[in-house]
């Protein structure tokens, strides 16, 4: 079926992009997919498995590439034919998937499950990008991004650089039953949604109740609903500003009472 302008135009507001004027809050009225992840945090042999998660319906036809961006280990010679350690940034670019159709809301989307750590590798963030394309061509009219932090227990200490901008490390604390307190690197400001999942199913979407309450901390209210039976979840969180997404793996949350 050829696709038209007016089914194109749901298709452009998926991520939040502003249009005529959209900010803030209306950015909630906007179709939103999150990127899930198996964690933020990754060590050597750990595998990444990257998802697609559609918090609202989304139309198509669209399309995803995914690449990623990282630092990798080089020896440079000067010019008397010393050698020092260095880094430069590497990119892993995957070919473009296939054709979606439609994403309905709660939908999972594998979008890469090949991308693994090694021994050796640079510990440091890895960001993955993933571009969004109208059919199965043409320039990417939206971006959506998420962060692992790469940790290797036996690599000598990195000198300090630039982490992930936006990252879920796990819980910090339990203030309530239905309230919870997350360890975070965040930006100065954010305005979030996410999800609730154990295994490939959607427990509960979190359109509300999610900010930031401290330099470091995220403030996550957990739907009742979303606690039966307690146990660990993996939870899933979008800042809508910057389409950015961090995935807290295998959580624990306190069962309802």
């Amino acid at each position: 079926m050829r696709t038209t302008p007016r089914i194109l135009l749901p298709a452009a507001l998926l991520v939040g992009v502003t249009v005529l004027g959209l900010a803030g809050p209306a950015l909630a009225q906007s179709p939103v997919i999150a990127l899930r992840t198996n964690g933020s945090i990754a060590r050597p042999g750990d595998c990444l498995r990257l998802e697609a998660l559609a918090l609202d319906y989304v139309p198509g036809p669209l399309s995803a590439q995914v690449t990623y961006r990282y630092s990798a280990p080089v020896v440079v010679k000067d010019k008397d034919g010393a050698e020092s350690a260095s880094t430069r940034t590497a990119e892993v670019r995957r070919a473009a998937g296939p054709v979606i159709d439609a994403l309905n809301r709660q939908q999972l989307h594998l979008l890469d499950d090949t991308f693994c750590f090694g021994q050796g590798g640079t510990p440091g963030p890895y960001e993955v990008e993933v571009a969004l394309r109208s059919g199965a061509s043409g320039s990417p009219f939206a971006t959506l991004t998420t962060c692992v932090l790469f940790e290797d227990p036996d690599a000598p200490a990195a000198p300090a650089g630039p982490g992930c901008g936006f990252l879920v490390r796990g819980l910090k604390r339990v203030d309530s039953e239905d309230l919870l307190i997350l360890d975070a690197d965040l930006p100065s400001s954010g305005f979030y949604r996410g999800a609730m999942l154990r295994g490939g199913t959607v427990e509960a979407i979190l359109d509300a109740g999610i900010s930031q309450s401290g330099p470091h901390e995220l403030t996550v209210l957990v739907p009742a609903f979303g606690r039966s039976g307690g146990g660990a979840v993996d939870l899933v969180l979008v800042d809508q500003f910057r389409k950015a997404s961090s995935t807290v793996a295998r959580l624990p949350v306190p069962p309802v009472r």
